[in-house]
C-alpha cells in the first residue's frame, strides 16, 4: 500500500495555492490517521526514528531541487495581505491612501547545483535578469526541511525590515499544480507571503524567463492610466475609472509608492465631485501587490472577485493583460480551483473575465 508521511518530502502532501496552512492543518489530520491504519509490505515513515525521518526529508528536497537541470523559476511575495483594498463596495480614506499600499514580488530563476552552490537571476531590474549572481546553500532541518540562502544573493535584497523577506525558506510541500510551496518563520499567520518554485524545462529560460517577466511588469508600469474590468459577457461586475497616476507635484510620492512597492490600487469613483478637476468625494477599489512573469503579470493576494474567486495571474497581449478564470478539480484535495485559462486551458470555463488596460492621460 501507499506509504504516508507527515515529514517526508514524497509524500503525498499537496496544497491549495492559497491558505495553504489551514490545508496543511487538515491534510496533516488526515494523512495522522491513514498512517495508522496503514499496512502492506512497505515500511513506513513511522518505522522510523526521528532522526531518520528528518534526514530523509532534508535528503529528498535536496534532490528534488537538484534535480531540475534547468532550475526553477521562482515567485516570492515576502509580504501580502489578503484583506487589503479586497472589497469593491467598501470606502477608502483618501486621506490615509498615500502609505497604505501593501507590497509586490519578484520573480527570479535559480539552478541548484550537486556541490551547494546556487545561480540566480532576478528581476530588480534589466542588469539582474542577465547578471547571475553565484551563492552558496543548504538544506537542512528545522520545523520543516529547510533551504537556506548561506551567502550573499539577489534574495538578501529583500531580507530586511522594508520588504520583511527571509533567506531561510521552510518547505511546506506541492500545490495541485507540483510546484514547490515554502514559507519563512517571518510570519505565523496564513497568507502572509508567497513562494513558489516552478521547474524550468529548457535551458535558455534560466534567462528569457527573468528577461520576459521584466519586460512584462515593465510594460504595466509605463502605462500612463491602467485601469481594470472585471465581466462576464455584457455584464459588467467591477470597472476602475479614476486616474490614480496623475503626474503632477501634489502625487509625486504616491507614483514613487506604486513603483517601489510593486502594488497598485484600481480605483472606482463612487461619488464623484461636481467641481472639476477635484478628486472624487467617494472612492471605492480592488489593490494587489504584483510582480512580472515570463506570460505576464501575476497578483498576490490577487483582485478578487468574490470569496471563492480571484484574479492571480493575466497574460499580456500586445499592449493590455487579460485573464480567464476556469474551474479545475483536484482529485487528490477533492475540490475545485478557479485559476486562469492560459496556465489550465483544459479547465471549465465561467465565462468570467478581467482585462487590465491602458486608458491614456486625461
Amino acid at each position: 500500500m501507499t506509504k504516508f508521511s507527515l515529514f517526508s518530502f514524497g509524500s503525498v502532501r499537496r496544497l491549495p495555492l492559497s491558505g495553504f496552512a489551514p490545508a496543511l492543518f487538515a491534510l496533516s489530520l488526515s494523512l495522522g490517521t491513514l498512517s495508522l491504519t496503514a499496512c502492506g509490505d512497505e515500511q513506513t515513515a513511522f518505522d522510523q526514528t526521528p532522526t531518520q525521518r528528518s534526514q530523509n526529508a532534508v535528503e529528498d528536497l535536496r534532490r528534488e531541487l537538484i534535480a531540475a537541470p534547468h532550475g526553477w523559476r521562482v515567485i516570492y511575495f515576502p509580504k501580502t495581505d489578503s484583506l487589503l483594498y479586497s472589497n469593491p463596495d467598501e470606502a477608502i480614506n483618501q486621506t490615509a491612501l498615500r502609505g497604505s499600499y501593501g507590497y509586490g514580488g519578484h520573480c527570479f530563476t535559480m539552478r541548484f547545483a550537486e556541490n551547494n552552490t546556487v545561480e540566480t537571476r532576478a528581476d530588480f531590474d534589466e542588469e539582474t535578469a542577465v547578471r547571475p549572481i553565484v551563492s552558496q546553500y543548504t538544506v537542512n532541518r528545522n520545523s520543516f526541511a529547510q533551504l537556506s540562502f548561506a551567502t550573499y544573493t539577489y534574495v538578501h535584497r529583500l531580507a530586511n525590515d522594508r520588504f520583511e523577506g527571509a533567506s531561510d525558506w521552510l518547505y511546506m510541500g506541492k500545490d495541485p499544480d507540483g510546484n514547490l510551496m515554502f514559507r519563512s518563520a517571518n510570519h505565523l499567520l496564513p497568507a502572509r507571503e508567497y513562494i513558489r518554485l516552478t521547474r524550468l524545462g529548457a535551458p535558455e529560460e534560466a534567462e528569457a524567463v527573468v528577461q520576459q517577466a521584466v519586460d512584462n511588469r515593465l510594460a504595466f508600469e509605463r502605462m500612463v492610466n491602467p485601469q481594470l474590468r472585471i465581466y462576464r459577457g455584457g455584464r459588467t461586475y467591477f470597472r476602475s475609472d479614476y486616474f490614480m497616476k496623475r503626474n503632477v507635484e501634489t502625487n509625486q510620492s504616491l507614483l514613487r509608492e506604486i513603483k517601489d512597492k510593486r502594488y497598485y490600487l484600481f480605483v472606482f469613483a463612487s461619488k464623484r465631485n461636481p467641481i472639476p478637476d477635484y478628486p472624487p468625494k467617494e472612492i471605492t477599489g480592488l489593490g494587489s501587490g504584483y510582480t512580472g512573469t515570463e506570460q505576464g503579470l501575476t497578483f498576490r493576494a490577487g483582485l478578487r472577485f468574490d470569496a471563492a474567486k480571484q484574479f492571480y495571474d493575466f497574460e499580456r497581449k500586445g499592449n493590455r493583460f487579460e485573464a480567464e478564470l476556469v474551474q479545475v478539480y483536484d482529485t487528490l484535495l477533492r475540490s475545485s480551483r478557479y485559476v486562469s485559462k492560459h496556465l489550465h486551458p483544459e479547465g471549465i470555463s465561467t465565462g468570467i473575465k478581467a482585462v487590465i488596460y491602458d486608458e491614456g492621460a486625461r
